[in-house]
């Protein structure tokens, strides 16, 4: 009767021993559920905070360009920035342009940022404008105006760009300034001339080569 009993007492215990593994079980699938979906969650959050982020970036930085346009290009779509041009023909040309801009016509206008003390446009503006102007239509094939905009701005961290519209080159222009440049360097004669500008002078790194009577 005794070893009965004390059969009985050791399934009875067994018993509750086997219950308690289950249950331990089901608990530690209920934690790394719980866990996983905390987890999710987390990472859930995170991605939305990431891309309300990147669209509140994106958003000011289309705010700033728009702000930075000249008055006349509102409206205009922005198709080209800091891309680079190349032209084999009638001359050699590389380009970069800093932007250009689609009017609802579909002519191209292009614009030039400078940061400088002087507001306003130099004669070299001009000239890189219409290098430009040049090459994005060899390239391409588009219509660009021919004028555009030189954007200036003062280097102060408040300072706002001041727009300058200008009058292009035309492309025969162009190619006989490319021609004389090229004369030029190579000494086949060609003298250059006396710029506007003393300091252009002074920077020039041409300076030294220059004839002493024409400085």
């Amino acid at each position: 009767m005794a070893c009965l009993a004390s059969s009985y007492a050791h399934g009875v215990g067994g018993d509750s021993d086997g219950a308690s593994v289950v249950v331990r079980l089901a608990w530690g699938r209920q934690v790394s559920a719980l866990t996983w979906g905390v987890g999710c969650a987390v990472a859930i959050v995170c991605l939305a905070l990431v891309i309300a982020r990147r669209q509140s970036v994106e958003t000011h930085a289309a705010q700033a360009e728009r702000a930075s346009r000249p008055a006349a290009l509102r409206d205009a779509e922005l198709v080209y920035m800091e891309r680079l041009f190349r032209i084999s023909t009638p001359v050699g040309l590389v380009a970069r342009l800093d932007r250009a801009y689609r009017m609802p016509s579909g002519l191209l206008v292009l614009v030039e940022f400078k940061t400088r003390w002087s507001n306003q446009p130099f004669l070299s503006d001009v000239i890189q404008l219409s290098a430009q102007r040049m090459a994005v239509m060899g390239q391409t094939g588009q219509s660009v105006a021919s004028y555009g905009y030189v954007m200036v701005k003062a280097p102060t961290r408040r300072a706002l760009p001041i727009a300058h519209f200008v009058k292009l080159m035309t492309g025969e222009q162009v190619v006989a300034l490319v021609r004389r440049r090229e004369e030029i360097l190579a000494g086949r004669g060609v003298l250059p001339r006396k710029s506007s500008s003393l300091k252009t002078c002074d920077a020039c790194a041409f300076r030294a080569d220059c004839n002493s009577g024409d400085k």
